[in-house]
């Protein structure tokens, strides 16, 4: 019993010659890989310069901001050692907490300003 059905052609794939590319494709392929290129010979140049820029910015040559960026002969050392408990607070700073209400925060901001002005004045070194 065959039907009908199985007596009709099967319809075949259509077959193409391979890519067809027209000019405006090849143009845009082109323009991509001389993009390409471009990026892989200026990348090197383009990184050691805009390192020279970073790493040469406090070095003195921007005039008084190399006196203003923290280096190891400029920044101010607490002159007293870290407390005991094992916290990095010395005893130079008072210590904020969340949840303080106006009035410890008040009281805490003036006991800092009044160590301020009775702890010696140093100077960092030139």
């Amino acid at each position: 019993m065959t039907s009908s059905a199985d007596d009709e052609p099967v319809p075949r794939l259509p077959r193409g010659r391979g890519l067809k590319l027209d000019g405006a494709m090849l143009m845009r392929v082109g323009m991509t890989l001389a993009l390409l290129v471009m990026v892989v010979i200026t990348a090197r140049p383009c990184g050691e310069a805009a390192s020279r820029f970073v790493t040469g910015v406090g070095s003195g040559s921007a005039g008084a901001a190399g006196t203003v960026l923290p280096r190891p002969d400029n920044v101010d050392v607490p002159t007293t050692p870290p407390t005991p408990t094992g916290t990095e607070l010395g005893r130079d700073y008072v210590q904020l907490r969340p949840g303080m209400t106006d009035a410890e925060v008040k009281a805490a901001i003036d006991t800092a300003r009044q160590k301020a002005r009775t702890a010696p004045a140093t100077s960092p070194a030139p």
